[in-house]
């Protein structure tokens, strides 16, 4: 987590007009999580909110490099996990 009291103000406010929806995000958003691993529901959940925030706003998000196992767990999982 995040403590935003200790992150640069420019960074928080980025972080603030991507959850308003900047006008100068890409039509096609590109995750590439080559060198990551989705190790649970929370991975997949986090990776269902950025698509749909991006879905909101007429974007679309492309999730790449995931490895087998991580690629089947958010095959089962995404689209199923409540958002708050």
């Amino acid at each position: 987590m995040v403590n935003f009291r200790s992150v640069p103000r420019e960074h928080t406010k980025r972080r603030r007009r991507w959850a308003d929806g900047d006008a100068d995000d890409p039509d096609r958003v590109v995750v590439d999580l080559s060198a990551a691993h989705i190790w649970d529901a929370s991975s997949v959940a986090a990776l269902d909110a950025i698509e749909t925030k991006y879905a909101q706003r007429g974007k679309r998000v492309e999730i790449i490099g995931l490895n087998d196992s991580s690629a089947d767990l958010h095959a089962r999982l995404s689209g199923e996990l409540a958002s708050h």
